[in-house]
């Protein structure tokens, strides 16, 4: 019983790292405040580390679109500063056919607001929805579109919106005044006079409609002085799916880049309007969530903190030291720590 109870002792009063007896260490203000702040950025590196472990990285793949299919959706909601019996909306592309895009698409008479819209800029003409995170919790798929505010028939401006198919082809869609370029059976005439294609693009994608995804021409506004104008985009859509990390979450869409180009000098063959012309891109854009591996994840945490304390262990006595010699800069030494070399020998006469 004796040597169980002694080999306790021994086990308790053991340590593999010897401290430093009290006799010989000395407590400092300043080293409690290295103690802190040392702390403190420990807490805000680790923190730091585990956000960017759950946020991942993403990860950009090219590759050649081979997905299936002769169709594409696109969502319009653009508003015009003209009434809607003057004007006509088509689509024609490449492959020779026309589709009378007025016809598949809501026309609503409503007041020309010019609130909560911007210019085409620079930074806005790539797609703004880079971030997955954001695009996971934005891409919720909408059927309808939204009400149109103030609408009455008779009003001055007019809201064009709704989604329809058409050809996965390059192609051109264009608004345009009725018989003014393109003839149309209700022999109806608008006089340059009359012409204003001052516009508002609510939204303009491809692909489902997500209300809540941002695109390069969602809010922009485009106000023109002159009646017979004709204002050009040039589209390059690009095939864009998502995947969250583990295949959790995909979203299947289509971004675009953008450039305008406004024009007043009007001939025949380029009557006056608004036209999207767009171009598919044969390659398509893939956009992975990543995360490195848990262990490599510790592996970084155990690297940082013990790089933070060995440097500090380093640093704290040379700081210290260069401390005490600034504090005690011209003060003279005590009596009790001079030297015989400092107090001078006494030579006997």
């Amino acid at each position: 019983m004796a040597s169980m109870e002694n080999v306790a002792k021994g086990v308790r009063t053991f340590d593999a790292f010897p401290k430093v007896s009290s006799t010989y260490t000395t407590r400092s203000s300043q080293g409690g405040l290295v103690t802190i702040v040392l702390s403190v950025i420990c807490i805000f590196l680790i923190w730091t580390e585990m956000g960017s472990y759950f946020a991942g990285v993403e990860e950009q793949q090219f590759s050649v679109d081979d997905s299936i299919g002769w169709d594409m959706q696109v969502n319009v909601d653009i508003t015009v500063a003209m009434p809607c019996v003057m004007l006509h909306v088509n689509v024609q592309d490449t492959s020779g056919d026309r589709l009378l895009a007025a016809e598949l698409l809501e026309m609503e008479g409503t007041e020309f607001d010019l609130a909560s819209t911007h210019e085409l800029t620079i930074e806005s003409r790539a797609d703004a929805d880079d971030d997955l995170q954001s695009v996971f919790s934005r891409a919720k798929v909408a059927k309808k579109f939204k009400k149109t505010k103030k609408s009455h028939p008779n009003a001055p401006a007019c809201r064009i919106y709704g989604s329809f198919k058409l050809n996965k082809v390059q192609g051109d869609l264009h608004i345009t005044a009725k018989n003014l370029g393109y003839i149309d059976s209700s022999r109806s005439y608008v006089t340059p006079e009359s012409l204003n294609f001052s516009h508002v693009i609510d939204e303009l994608s491809f692909g489902d409609y997500y209300p809540k995804l941002e695109n390069p021409l969602d809010g922009v506004a485009a106000l023109i002085n002159t009646n017979y104008f004709r204002y050009q985009y040039y589209l390059s859509i690009v095939p864009t799916m998502y995947v969250g990390y583990g295949g959790r979450n995909v979203v299947v869409t289509n971004q675009y880049a953008v450039t305008e180009q406004p024009t007043t000098q009007i001939n025949p063959s380029h009557p006056p309007g608004i036209f999207f012309k767009y171009d598919i891109e044969p390659i398509g854009l893939t956009i992975t969530e990543r995360r490195v591996p848990f262990w490599q994840f510790l592996v970084r945490l155990v690297n940082v903190v013990g790089g933070i304390v060995i440097c500090t262990g380093w640093l704290y006595p040379l700081i210290d030291s260069m401390w005490d010699k600034w504090a005690n800069r011209g003060r003279p030494i005590p009596h009790e720590n001079q030297t015989l070399l400092d107090k001078g020998l006494k030579r006997d006469d």
